[in-house]
């Protein structure tokens, strides 16, 4: 048999309606040649109860798949910036320190696969530790400190790590863990591991298709995301504030219809934004508002679009005249 596709999530409460999706979406859309998956979930919260959920989940596909739950100590990176109150997000760096296996595919929980992920479990990483898909260059990035501390290129990728196929004798050897730790002790980055990633994988990632890491958010994105919900051959990344499930994301969030379809499948489609758990909560820091105020406006501009009513949405690309 095949070696197994090795997919890893960290999850804390909070996203646990965007894990049952992302996992079902990625599972639903491996192809029949597909070796089974093998997915690790890492988190300080999550216990078999949560396991037991996500395995009624996938266990409706009737693939070939295993589940496993990998405790982390959050007391490891209680020194860091925290994202949202939790230290959820640097569970990623433990990942390829303590798994035994030659690769994984690290996948945000923010995300809804509608692409077949097995030809990466042969891609071709070479001697780079790990394989991203760039959000942008680096003079138009949103981490401005990282931009300028690594030349503020206008051709050099500033990486998403929404996203990560990880090398992991490369990325051991190569010590990007430790480094990305240093960096973040040091520096303490406004987009936390991300930063500290795309300073020590400078020069060394692998740039991989964009279809693996499609930001929703991204007008340019937009002509794809308005195919049928599994029609867009990408992973798709619900960026930024609101998130699907987040609080009033049923009436706020673009993509809503899309992730609702895929939730409607799994063991939390009871789930609503307004319910009691752990996912209702009201965003604080002024750039969670921000995200919401954006996404009110793309909700409206993206069903102009979508409709035909705007014939042009700045940011979106213009269709090629047909010849």
């Amino acid at each position: 048999m095949s070696e197994p596709i090795n997919i890893v999530f960290c999850a804390d409460r909070r996203v646990l309606p965007g894990l049952h999706v992302a996992m079902y979406s990625l599972l639903a859309h491996l192809g029949p040649a597909a070796p089974p998956a093998q997915f690790f979930v890492f988190s300080d919260e999550l216990d078999e109860s949560d396991l037991a959920l996500l395995h009624r989940t996938l266990a409706a596909h009737k693939k070939l798949f295993t589940l496993e739950l990998r405790r982390v100590d959050a007391n490891l990176f209680t020194g860091f910036p925290s994202l949202n109150g939790s230290w959820t997000t640097y569970y990623r760096l433990a990942a390829a320190q303590v798994l035994d296996v030659e690769r994984f595919l690290y996948v945000d929980a923010d995300t809804l696969c509608e692409t077949d992920v097995s030809s990466l479990n042969t891609f071709d990483l070479g001697p780079s530790p790990a394989g991203l898909v760039p959000e942008a260059p680096l003079a138009g990035a949103a981490d401005r400190l990282v931009a300028e501390q690594l030349g503020n290129s206008p051709v050099e990728p500033y990486f998403n790590a929404g996203v990560i196929l990880v090398n992991v004798p490369e990325w051991r050897r190569q010590r990007v863990t430790e480094r990305a730790m240093e960096y973040l002790a040091e520096h303490r980055p406004d987009f936390w591991d991300q930063s500290a990633l795309n300073v020590v994988l400078h020069r060394s990632a692998v740039a991989l298709d964009e279809r693996f890491n499609c930001i929703a958010n991204m007008r340019k994105h937009w002509p794809a995301l308005a195919q049928p919900p599994g029609k867009t051959g990408r992973m798709i990344h619900f960026l930024d504030y609101p998130k699907p499930w987040d609080f009033l994301g049923e009436w706020l969030h673009p993509q809503f219809g899309r992730w609702r379809a895929v939730l409607d499948k799994t063991a939390m489609n009871n789930f609503r934004s307004w319910h009691a758990t752990p996912a209702r909560t009201i965003p604080k820091a002024r750039k969670a508002w921000s995200g919401y105020k954006k996404t009110v406006k793309d909700r409206i501009l993206f069903a102009g679009y979508t409709h035909g009513w705007l014939k042009q949405v700045k940011g979106v690309p213009k269709l090629k005249a047909e010849s």
